[in-house]
């Protein structure tokens, strides 16, 4: 069931397509696996078919999304080997630390087979995931992520037709409430929860804004099309959803006064992370980004991680979204491509060169949309003891807290005591606010806290999938009198 690649792509979002693209252009044996059914990732997910069967979503979701068709055309055409329905549960280093000419070991799922692949380099286009907001009736039914919505509206046209309310920060705010207002949903108030002084920090950071003029007037287009429209956009701190078995409403401090607004579903959005469950597992360094709040890989100019054969492109290296993850892709596709002796480092870097700078003037862009939409304390690290942290096991930040005053040091130790981070997600949503929590309750920094310790698989794998890695070619639940020796496990 083993084969070899040359290059090996992990996500076909923008960044994945276009590394894809790149990386073909100059003859490279590629494989993009992608756990979706068609191309085109969180942000262009089901553009094929919006675009061709349903003219009316598309036009509600925009010309942003509708442009990114034109990539996937382009990816459909340029000859890489793409493989949808595909799980990765491994990228394997291991080989490399004792060969550095030994390709790495890809642990994929596809039609509930497990198969290693191997490749001589590996491009994590892996993409991003909402930031978890715990708080006060978070958990009540009704209660969803904003980019969740989103992914209903295009990949089934599924519009709310119940009183909706939005609260958060992020520039996905004001997209989403602004597609769904046009689609037709009752939106009944736009909550934002930047922190006071907020607006200070934003006229100071206009020259950074002024770098992608035409992105800083789509971002107030937005907001005065919703007052044309009479959606109401306040200032909103101590945030409680409420109700009994579900849903009923939002109560929320507004200049000084306590006000209600009646909801039967409510949007949260604190900004997205890059999703690192991959390549923490994968031993790769990480950082802790003090301005984005959130982990992310230690990657050089070209996105080269610490195991130089392991590139990150997109936003799984950073947050600065679609449009620059299509220029990360290009410059990780060329650094590929050069150490796979497609082209020389001269011509790499001359064909680096503008990709480099459209980079450069997303990235000045970013520093304002980070320093305008910073998530505020109380959404990060929330005080209050009843909320929930870990939803997998149902672990509250009391009981948090209690193991912290007990002396322990860190969020693995945790695991052990209210085995947080330990449910199906495998800690995806907790992680990052239980590191924060430690962090603030110890008085150090959450670069010093760390993340939790993955481990591969990252992704649900059978026992019986496994053990048809042995290679008899069929898996074990097919030939049941068949005696199989499992491979080994991974490091």
């Amino acid at each position: 069931m083993s084969r070899t690649v040359g290059l090996a792509i992990i996500g076909a979002g923008p960044a994945g397509m276009s590394a894809a693209i790149a990386a073909r252009a100059h003859g490279a044996d590629v494989l993009v696996l992608d756990e979706q059914a068609a191309p085109g990732g969180q942000i262009y997910r089901n553009v094929e078919t919006v675009t061709t069967e349903r003219p009316e979503t598309a036009r509600v979701l925009g010309g942003d999304y509708t442009a990114g068709a034109a990539l996937v055309r382009a990816f459909r055409k340029c000859g890489a080997e793409y493989s949808p329905h595909t799980s990765v549960w491994e990228v394997s280093t291991v080989a490399r630390r004792e060969d550095a000419t030994a390709p790495l070991e890809i642990g994929i799922l596809r039609g509930g087979v497990a198969e290693i692949v191997r490749a001589r380099c590996v491009i994590v286009a892996s993409g991003a995931q909402e930031r978890a907001v715990p708080g006060p009736g978070a958990t009540l039914p009704g209660v969803m992520g904003a980019g969740g919505a989103q992914s209903l509206l295009k990949g089934a046209g599924l519009v709310p037709d119940v009183p909706v309310v939005i609260a958060g920060s992020g520039p996905l705010v004001y997209l989403v409430v602004w597609q769904l207002v046009r689609a037709g949903a009752p939106v009944r108030a736009v909550l934002l929860t930047m922190p006071n002084g907020w607006m200070g920090r934003a006229v100071g950071s206009l020259p950074e804004a002024l770098a992608m003029p035409g992105a800083l007037l789509k971002g107030v287009g937005w907001r005065r099309a919703l007052a044309a429209r009479g959606v109401p956009v306040m200032s909103a701190r101590d945030l409680v959803i409420e109700g009994r078995s579900r849903v009923e409403s939002v109560r929320f401090r507004h200049r000084g006064r306590t006000r209600s607004v009646q909801a039967s579903l409510v949007l949260l959005h604190e900004g997205v992370i890059p999703n690192v469950h991959l390549t923490l597992a994968a031993g790769l360094d990480h950082a802790w980004d003090g301005r984005q709040h959130a982990f992310r890989p230690v990657v050089d100019e070209w996105g080269r991680t610490s195991e130089p054969a392991v590139l990150v492109a997109g936003d799984g290296a950073r947050i600065l979204g679609a449009e620059a993850a299509v220029e990360t892709g290009r410059i990780a596709a060329l650094d590929a491509v050069y150490r796979l002796g497609r082209i020389g480092a001269h011509q790499r870097d001359a064909l680096a060169g503008p990709h480099c700078a459209a980079l450069a003037r997303h990235r000045r862009f970013r520093e304002f949309l980070d320093l305008t939409f910073e998530p505020g304390p109380a959404s990060r690290r929330p005080s209050d003891p009843t909320v929930t942290v870990c939803r997998c096991e149902e672990v509250t930040v009391a009981e948090l807290e209690r193991v912290i005053a007990d002396g322990c040091p860190g969020p693995n130790q945790a695991k052990a005591f209210t085995r947080c981070g330990m449910g199906p997600c495998q800690g995806r949503m907790c992680a990052t606010v239980v590191s924060e929590l430690f962090a603030d309750r110890q008085h150090i920094g959450v670069g010093a806290v760390g993340h939790y310790r993955i481990r591969p698989p990252v992704k649900l794998v059978t026992v019986g999938e496994l053990a048809g890695l042995e290679g008899i070619g069929v898996a074990p639940v097919d030939h049941p009198d068949t005696l199989t020796r499992p491979k080994q496990a991974p490091a």
